[in-house]
């Protein structure tokens, strides 16, 4: 009986070390023109739509990766501090009162790479070992 729940615990153990090592490292990421610099905060609210300027005046435009995607749950979780549901709750209560609309979503790092890299306000975020020269790295969530 003991070395059932000794081989349980070990896999218990296992399994959360291999979900911590999966983990991805977001890097928000922005056009390589736009030389501002934002803290974590700032980006929260960029992306929840409470800001709409970078500090250097330049009008930001927003973009998400797809629902399910585990870079966007790392950086909901770890930026947004918002659950998918609460966070699709908290959209469909911007466009309703018209305060706001969510961000446009694209399907990959690529996508978004090449979306940040031909817009000069753009700001997304991507799993860092995807960033290039393309992009500005503004702010990494480990």
């Amino acid at each position: 009986m003991k070395n059932l729940t000794y081989a349980k615990l070990l896999a218990s153990a296992g399994a959360l070390l291999l979900s911590v090592s999966v983990q991805a490292s977001v890097a928000v990421i922005v056009n390589p023109e736009n030389k501002s610099s934002l803290q974590e905060q700032q980006v929260r609210k960029i992306f929840l739509g409470k800001s709409k300027v970078f500090p250097n005046g330049v009008k930001s435009v927003v973009a998400d990766l797809p629902a399910g995607n585990e870079v966007r749950a790392e950086f909901l979780e770890k930026v947004i501090r918002k659950s998918e549901p609460n966070l699709n709750s908290y959209w469909s209560r911007m466009l309703f009162s018209s305060k706001g609309k969510p961000p446009r979503v694209l399907d990959n790092a690529e996508a978004v790479k090449q979306w940040v890299a031909a817009n000069p306000g753009a700001i997304a975020y991507i799993d860092s070992k995807d960033v290039d020269n393309t992009v500005r790295v503004m702010l990494t969530i480990d």
